[in-house]
């Protein structure tokens, strides 16, 4: 912009970069969307579902047969009697360990089947 433009339209924007606010503003505006379109609660699930196979690693994710959160209660079924013993020993705190790693209150209980 010459010094002619800016005697017309005044001194020219500068972007300092995403604030704070405008950060969370389009957190914000993602949730309501993705909420208008009915996919929230797909994207919650594809979340957990992913925070569960870190957490508990590839050889658990291997006898995980179904797995589903539905009213903040998430749902496994694993195919051995003796890993949902050892699973219903650590639930609390599996519970714990997903909702850290998800950053927000996601998952109320584990149910394991």
């Amino acid at each position: 912009m010459n010094g002619k433009d800016e005697q017309k339209y005044g001194k020219p924007y500068v972007s300092r970069g995403p604030s704070e606010a405008s950060e969370a503003s389009i957190k914000t505006v993602m949730a309501r969307f993705f909420r208008s379109l009915n996919i929230d609660a797909d994207f919650e699930q594809e979340r957990v579902v992913k925070a569960w196979e870190e957490i508990t690693g590839e050889l658990i994710k291997k006898m995980t047969m179904k797995i589903y959160l539905k009213g903040g209660v998430l749902y496994v079924h694993v195919n051995s009697p003796a890993l949902k013993s050892e699973l219903m020993m650590v639930r609390t705190s599996l519970c714990d360990r997903l909702n850290e790693r998800l950053g927000e209150k996601m998952v109320k209980a584990v149910y394991i089947k």
